[in-house]
């Protein structure tokens, strides 16, 4: 597997968006924007394994990192930070694409980087079809509830049967009225997916996770087109 390359990505305030792009071994076509959250970066456990299974299946991967824990961001109203978020992830987009010629984009954010993938994912899907992996999404903002409802590709959400982000309603919800969306709850799980004072249950929960994620994955490329993009 070759060492990642770094895009020219400029972010919301015109600065540099810090990101790492993994060109697949061997490519099928689709290209990945994968957003950590604020606190738990791309080399953690349920980030590092999401990226590892999107690379062994042949999709390119390119992380973006962008600023949310920067007092400018933080300081910013919801609505801005929303907006931030977007432009980041289109930005990401735009980048991404000029790499090759694709056939689908796959977008998977965990925590913040759920509320990215709702702003970017109608946008998303004006390019190529679009799967979504949701992992501990901050379903308390309805705009991810929203985005996931008006989502028109498969999606999965991996969540923790304990994390104050997770709402059992909202993802019934979702899963009622999405045919193509799956998900995983890990019982007693907090928002990095940890059973406290569990290890052999956490360890359980983030390996049934992943799997999960990876048998989407395999299902979900089967069914896809063909076709690249133009």
């Amino acid at each position: 597997m070759t060492e990642p390359i770094q895009y020219e990505i400029y972010d919301f305030r015109g600065q540099a968006l810090a990101n790492q792009f993994w060109a697949a071994d061997e490519p099928n076509g689709w290209l990945s924007l994968i957003l950590p959250g604020r606190g738990y970066t791309s080399d953690m456990p349920l980030m590092f394994f999401t990226r590892r299974m999107l690379l062994w299946r042949g999709v390119d991967v390119l992380n973006l990192n962008p600023a949310a824990r920067s007092d400018a961001f933080q300081n910013s109203t919801e609505e801005e930070q929303l907006t931030w978020l977007k432009a980041d992830v289109l930005s990401g987009l735009t980048a991404g694409l000029s790499a090759r010629n694709y056939k689908g984009i796959l977008l998977a954010g965990k925590s913040i980087g759920s509320l990215a993938i709702a702003q970017a994912v109608a946008e998303a899907e004006t390019y190529l079809p679009t799967t979504l992996i949701w992992i501990t999404p901050l379903m308390r903002w309805q705009v991810v509830v929203d985005a996931a409802l008006k989502a028109v590709g498969p999606q999965v959400h991996v969540c923790g049967g304990a994390d104050p982000a997770y709402d059992a309603a909202k993802l019934n919800q979702i899963i009622a009225e999405k045919p193509l969306a799956n998900a995983f709850v890990a019982p007693g799980a907090n928002h990095i997916l940890e059973v406290q004072g569990d290890e052999q249950a956490t360890f359980r929960g983030i390996c049934e996770a992943m799997l999960f994620v990876g048998n989407f994955l395999d299902r979900t490329f089967a069914n896809a087109p063909n076709t690249l993009g133009a």
